[in-house]
């Protein structure tokens, strides 16, 4: 009886977590990409790879996890996910030197501000 009953529970957990995409597990193989390439342009040593790999696992992780739960109040999952990026960065200045954080911190602004173009360019007429 008590196998019968696990085995129902185990199944509607399963169930449970296929309904909501955002409360799984992170691919492993995502977080150690986005580690590995801060890691190769901000020349961690192995013990800062190491913290910054389990930080980039959380936010990857509740980065999913403010994307599915609030697919239907942009303005929510802004404030959200503004909140945990100023988390994440305070978690980078424990972890990385400030030579190694201003350089990250200069390429997530070049990142950020979009590249000018021409209007006139590529138009139709």
């Amino acid at each position: 009886m008590l196998c019968g009953l696990t085995a129902g529970a185990s199944a509607q957990m399963r169930d449970r977590y296929a309904e909501r995409p955002g409360t799984g597990d992170v691919p492993v193989a995502r977080v150690e990409d986005m580690t590995r390439q801060m890691c190769d342009r901000l020349r961690l040593n192995e013990a800062q790879y190491i913290r910054l790999r389990a930080a980039n696992q959380i936010k990857a992780a509740r980065l999913d996890e403010i994307q599915w739960q609030h697919k239907d109040d942009p303005t929510r999952r802004r404030a959200l996910l503004s909140e945990l990026e100023a988390q994440y960065e305070a978690e980078c200045g424990r972890i990385l030197t400030p030579s190694q954080l201003s350089l990250y911190r200069s390429e997530q602004q070049r990142d950020s501000v979009p590249t000018q173009t021409d209007p006139n360019e590529g138009g139709l007429g």
